[in-house]
């Protein structure tokens, strides 16, 4: 008796997980890209769209970001004493990681950590 309502029970559950390893994935066209000749303003769409996920802090990127790389990573400042060396030796706070993608017509900022999105306009991506 056990054994049949065990089977009864792995059943449907044998046809949800079949259904869910076929449901399209929405990255499945997304392919990691590459930012070119970026100006100001529109680094400053990428890194007003990072401090957004970091609730308003101030992020400041390099010039030439995601020109030869297409993952960025941030990590937070250590607290340093008055000669400027970490408090309490090393920090163990996270990197946070962000990589530029393309669906082939735009360019696509994921933050690592969350899986948000968000659509870049005016900049274009190779």
């Amino acid at each position: 008796m056990i054994n049949a309502v065990i089977g009864l029970v792995a059943i449907p559950l044998a046809f949800a997980s079949g259904c869910a390893t076929t449901a399209p994935n929405q990255e499945i066209d997304l392919v990691v890209a590459y930012a070119s000749n970026l100006n100001l303003a529109q680094k400053q769409q990428i890194e007003s769209k990072i401090s957004s996920w970091f609730g308003g802090l101030k992020i400041t990127l390099a010039d030439d970001v995601f020109s030869e790389s297409s993952l960025v990573s941030i990590e937070r400042k250590a607290h340093m004493d008055e000669r400027r060396l970490p408090i309490e030796g090393r920090h163990n706070n996270p990197a946070f990681t962000f990589t530029l993608l393309t669906d082939g017509k735009h360019c696509i900022l994921r933050n690592n950590q969350t899986g948000e999105t968000e659509t870049l306009s005016g900049i274009s991506c190779k």
